[in-house]
């Protein structure tokens, strides 16, 4: 009798457990009506306030994000001009960071790369956030994956805004040398 007693009342504390920690309605409900980020069935489209990492990778509510078809300049990057050597990297962070933090994006996924990143294409109030920073002369097109950005490349050459003012690594190859042992 005493092992019928202590299983009902094990059974019972296991049940008791199960309902507490299951979420109810309201809030499965609040986690799919969260401004912070919603993502359709078919995980093509996020929406959500910006979070920037760099100045390609930013977090659209808990999603990570990696700009379709652009290669910004990295971090620490730094680039010359004729006046000196400048932070382009940070500049082009600071661009995406004015453009995308706090701010609510729209982004459509394309691919997922092989760190887990959405590949997407962001907008900020309809404006495509890549084509922006690649317009600006802060990113390059990267013509590995696209050829989306390769016009506004062009036309940031001919005009010599960020980047294209002066000279630089791009962006893949200063991330390989750096990578390297005793990289200068």
């Amino acid at each position: 009798m005493a092992v019928l007693t202590e299983a009902l009342i094990l059974s019972v504390m296991v049940l008791a457990v199960i309902l507490i920690l299951r979420p109810g309605t309201d809030t499965a409900r609040a986690a799919v009506d969260s401004p912070t980020v919603a993502a359709r069935a078919d995980d093509t489209r996020l929406e959500g306030l910006g979070r920037v990492v760099d100045g390609d990778t930013l977090d659209v509510g808990p999603v990570r994000v990696r700009l379709h078809g652009i290669d910004a300049f990295e971090r620490n990057q730094m680039c010359d001009r004729p006046g000196g050597a400048w932070a382009c990297g940070a500049a082009a962070t600071q661009s995406l960071r004015d453009r995308a933090e706090g701010r609510p994006l729209v982004c459509r996924v394309l691919d997922t790369d092989r760190y887990g990143r959405k590949v997407s294409r962001c907008e900020q109030d309809g404006v495509d956030i890549g084509g922006a920073l690649v317009a600006e002369g802060l990113a390059l097109a990267y013509r590995r994956y696209s050829q989306d950005y390769v016009a506004a490349e062009t036309a940031a050459r001919a005009r010599g805004v960020g980047g294209w003012d002066g000279s630089f690594d791009r962006p893949e190859q200063w991330r390989s040398r750096a990578r390297r042992p005793n990289a200068s």
